[in-house]
């Protein structure tokens, strides 16, 4: 009888001992969470910019800039209160930078985009194929690429490896969907780059195979203390 209370007794002090280890262990697993890459900047079909909050993260945006960039800081909240956040984004010549801070670690990434004004475009521009974009961080270190084009535009991936860019062709053609989705790697504080490649038309090339070339969405997400 003795030895069942004391083997009782002992499976106990073990129970405890573990859901202790188990509770303590918790702040350090959150304290490797990287909220800096938890993001998502969208482009709808009017080209505006935005930012907006995913899972539990909490944006608050800076007041000050620095070097022209729109600053975030991202802290652990509410993922009902924060469900729908979101805060619009003005391209200032051309170009936007943001840069995301863990308001806990201070962990920064940036991100600098170069987009036209498509509202200055006219509306049978050969270079609107793009409709609207997103793409979103995750604490993997992935990022969830999604995009719409307008209709009869065909496209591909490719990466090139001489730039160590993404590449998303958008060309004159047939396609079964103008919705597409990728995951994009990025090696760890290394510079992710993604380039949306126009096809237009050359009214002046000798071929109708001859087609210029233009860049634009482009985007570079990087880590480190200064955006580029």
């Amino acid at each position: 009888m003795k030895k069942i209370k004391f083997l009782t007794l002992a499976a106990i002090v073990t129970l405890v001992f573990t859901s202790c280890s188990n509770e303590e262990s918790l702040p350090s697993e959150a304290q490797n969470t990287n909220l800096s890459k938890t993001f998502k900047l969208k482009r709808d079909a009017t080209g505006a910019y935005s930012v907006h909050s995913i899972d539990n993260t909490q944006i608050d945006r800076v007041l000050t800039e620095v070097d022209n960039t729109k600053l975030f800081f991202l802290s652990n909240g509410n993922s009902q209160s924060n469900k729908n956040s979101s805060q619009e984004l003005l391209i200032d010549n051309n170009k936007l930078k943001v840069g995301f801070i863990d308001a806990s670690t201070n962990d920064k990434q940036f991100v600098t985009i170069a987009d036209d004004n498509i509202t200055l475009l006219s509306k049978n521009d050969d270079s609107k194929k793009l409709a609207d974009y997103s793409i979103q961080g995750n604490q993997d270190g992935t990022y969830n690429l999604v995009f719409n084009v307008e209709d009869n535009v065909a496209v591909s991936f490719v990466y090139n490896e001489e730039i160590s860019t993404y590449e998303v062709h958008l060309e004159d053609g047939v396609s079964t969907t103008t919705n597409f989705s990728r995951t994009l790697e990025s090696e760890d504080g290394k510079t992710l780059r993604l380039d949306f490649v126009n096809h237009l038309k050359n009214t002046n090339a000798k071929s109708s195979e001859e087609s210029l070339i233009r860049r634009k969405p482009r985007v570079i997400i990087e880590d480190g203390n200064d955006p580029s």
